[in-house]
């Protein structure tokens, strides 16, 4: 009966799932005929929310609502206002109401709207560097979106306007208001809602009132942000509470008391700041000349005597940066000191100890005004300034929690939001303060702010978009870390051992260089980001800090693909890494892996020119299997392995690109999501030129056949 009523169940679905489908098709069609007829552009949908078939709330294709049910339901709640997100939006389409049609002597697409982004695109990416119309018409991959919802500034995304080195796909966020805003809305203007005050100095009193009044609003309306942790207090802090005649350091402070104290988080830019020294310790307890700091630690100590705070941290001067001992043992407690710090001070916008980020905000960070005619003969001033924070998805509302995909992928603003050691000192922070270059943005366990920003206020508790098992967790975690720049490679492990525990995983797994034990099958299954294929991403120096089966062998960002109920079909037999120093979650000088499972030996082609990489196998009737892409480690070479006849796939060690080769590699099959016919996946694996009979990681694959599995032998193999 139970079969009965779940199969009814599913019909009812499917049928409302076709119905849907035909209103959102019909709409579609509907707009088009209609558009040109009314006025409603088909690009930009005259910047208004209304009437569009993605328009939240109206019947969406059955296809968007079975990719994520979730979002198709949160659409239909948030329907009240109206809400339109259009993405993905060629720059060719708008710039066609620049363009002449021969024909009719009148432009492509007679749209104001489109002209009004033009104007604001001109505005900001053009410059020496780069010419959005330049790039545009080169075919470069140059789009844009639209965030229109009633009462809140537009947001237009840009993606690929700018040139990030580090970063796939850059992406930078305008919103668009009137400043004032008008009492009732003006017939023909784009849909706009208000939005706060940017100061235009960091040391104004406004900016000082909203550090003071958010941290106060936290300590007293925030239950999950009012408790405090007791116990920890920090090897040694800087005395602030005197005034700055009267700073020094102090490494004599009571344990097991609470002291409040700040945390300052910042770049050292390549600078040497002022240091703690086995030769300057004694001193340095007497008195520290505060015009002897760098500007970011003057900052950092204005900041925490405005808040009333007597103590800061910072790490240059509360570590003994000549002492490798200390080092490593400060380094093991440094998640403790950012999680327990009462607040978080980012210097965002520093890129260098010397720079202060309590001064006047650079223009590229002040609004911008442009006229735009609502009707013949009436114009408006419309403000455009760019955000600080790239928004998350409308969808969302005003629900931000982290381990979410847009937490994992949406990068803030400034220099040190690239740096790696800084992901784990906001991440740990229960308050921060980000001296962001465009807002000073406070962040807590409860809700986000900017000085520029009216209420209501982003949530930030967990859990509010549905709960993100460990594992996941620590993927998106790994995710946004890696996206990151070190100066040493060997911080790639210590940079992020403060995350790594406080993880749940650490109660009941073994850390194994960035994987858990308890998840490593699944955890072995990452891939590099796309984008330097050709290049090698293992230096020698990070073959000494890594094995090859972690993803902190790579000098570039890793992601994990996501797997429907995966069944596991190999086991582990061995994992081991070799940990230097005293932090177990710090770094490590090699490791094996010993996995039981079925693999198959295969050919593997890789054509850098065009960024291809194959592999296939021979059949037992002596034809080929058709080529299976996966995505490689970066640069491989083919190497000899002695006794053996041919060559095989391992990594580059040179820092030249690839070259195009035909070698052997081997498919080592982890898991099956029972998907089709292409349901398993796994590793492609090399033979190291190092350690001889053992092998190395050479890539990740998805989507292999079935075949490839039934056909393979089942053994034993070590990965170091």
């Amino acid at each position: 009966m139970s079969s009965l009523f779940s199969s009814a169940k599913d019909f009812a679905k499917g049928v409302r799932l076709a119905a849907d489908t035909a209103v959102w098709a019909g709409n579609t069609v509907s707009r088009h005929i209609k558009g040109g007829r009314n006025g409603i552009c088909l690009v930009c949908n005259n910047l208004q929310p209304y009437d569009h078939e993605e328009t939240f709330g109206r019947p969406g294709a059955a296809w968007n609502q079975m990719a994520d049910p979730q979002q198709a339901a949160r659409r239909k709640e948030l329907s009240s206002v109206p809400t339109l997100q259009l993405e993905e939006i060629s720059t060719k389409k708008i710039l066609e109401s620049r363009e002449t049609d021969p024909k009719t002597g009148r432009p492509k697409n007679d749209c104001k709207y489109c002209r009004l982004l033009c104007e604001i695109f001109d505005a900001y990416f053009i410059d020496e560097w780069m010419n959005w119309i330049t790039e545009t018409k080169n075919g470069m991959p140059i789009k844009f979106g639209l965030m229109i919802k009633e009462g809140a500034p537009l947001i237009v995304n840009c993606w690929n306007f700018t040139y990030d080195k580090w970063f796939q796909n850059p992406r930078v966020d305008l919103e668009l208001y009137m400043d004032p805003m008008p009492p009732t809305p003006i017939l023909g203007a784009p849909t706009m809602g208000p939005t706060g005050i940017r100061a235009t100095d960091v040391r104004s009193q406004e900016c000082i009132r909203f550090m003071k009044e958010s941290i106060e609003e936290c300590c007293t309306r925030h239950p999950m942000c009012a408790v405090q942790p007791v116990g920890f207090i920090p090897t040694r802090l800087i005395y602030v509470g005197g005034g700055k005649d009267a700073l020094r350091l102090c490494d004599d402070l009571p344990q097991g008391e609470s002291i409040p104290y700040s945390a300052l988080s910042h770049c050292w830019g390549g600078g040497k700041p002022l240091s703690l020294t086995k030769s300057t310790l004694e001193s340095l307890k007497q008195h520290i000349n505060f015009t002897e700091l760098p500007a970011t630690f003057q900052d950092a100590v204005t900041v925490t005597q405005e808040l009333g705070l007597a103590y800061v941290w910072i790490d240059s001067l509360c570590i003994v940066q000549d002492d490798k001992t200390d080092w490593e043992k400060e380094a093991a407690r440094m998640g403790a000191v950012y999680s327990r710090a009462f607040i978080v001070i980012s210097g965002a916008s520093s890129p260098n100890p010397s720079t202060p980020y309590l001064r006047p905000r650079e223009e590229e960070w002040l609004p911008k005004r442009f006229n735009f005619s609502v009707s013949p003969g009436v114009n408006i001033p419309i403000t455009v300034r760019q955000r600080h924070l790239l928004a998350a998805p409308l969808d969302q509302g005003l629900l931000e929690p982290p381990f979410t995909s847009s937490w994992a992928t949406l990068k803030k603003a400034g220099p040190l939001y690239a740096r790696g050691w800084c992901f784990q000192e906001s991440f740990l922070a229960s308050r921060i303060l980000n001296f962001a270059p465009g807002a000073i943005i406070f962040e807590c366990k409860t809700h986000r702010k900017s000085e520029d920003q009216l209420p209501p206020y982003p949530s930030t508790i967990p859990g509010t978009l549905g709960e993100v098992t460990p594992m996941e967790q620590w993927h998106m975690i790994v995710k946004s870390y890696t996206s990151r720049q070190l100066t040493f490679t060997s911080d790639k492990l210590p940079a992020i051992a403060g995350a790594a525990t406080i993880m749940p995983q650490m109660r009941t797994s073994k850390y194994l260089a960035g994987l858990w034990s308890e998840t490593l099958l699944l955890d072995l299954l990452w891939q590099v980001m796309p984008g330097r294929a050709h290049l090698p991403l293992m230096t020698k120096e990070h073959e000494e800090n890594s094995p090859t089966w972690s993803w902190a062998s790579m000098n570039w960002g890793v992601v994990w693909s996501p797997l429907s109920s995966p069944e596991l079909l190999a086991s582990v037999i061995d994992a081991q890494t070799t940990v230097v120093g005293v932090n177990p979650y710090g770094q490590v000088s090699g490791g094996t892996v010993t996995l039981r499972g079925r693999i198959k030996y295969c050919q593997l082609s890789a054509n850098y020119h065009k960024n291809e990489h194959w592999v296939y196998y021979k059949k037992s009737d002596g034809s080929y299997s058709k080529k299976q892409h996966f995505r490689t480690d970066g640069a491989l070479v083919a190497g000899t392995v002695p006794g053996q006849a041919g060559t095989f796939a391992c990594r580059s060690r040179l820092t030249t690109s690839g070259n195009s080769m035909e070698t052997q590699a081997i498919f080592l099959c982890i898991a099956r999501c029972h998907w089709l016919k292409s349901d398993h996946v796994g590793l492609i694996l090399g033979m190291s030129p190092k350690f001889p009979g053992r092998m190395e990681r050479v890539g990740a694959i998805s989507n292999v056949p079935k075949d490839w599995y039934e056909t393979g032998e089942e053994t034993t193999v070590t990965i170091v």
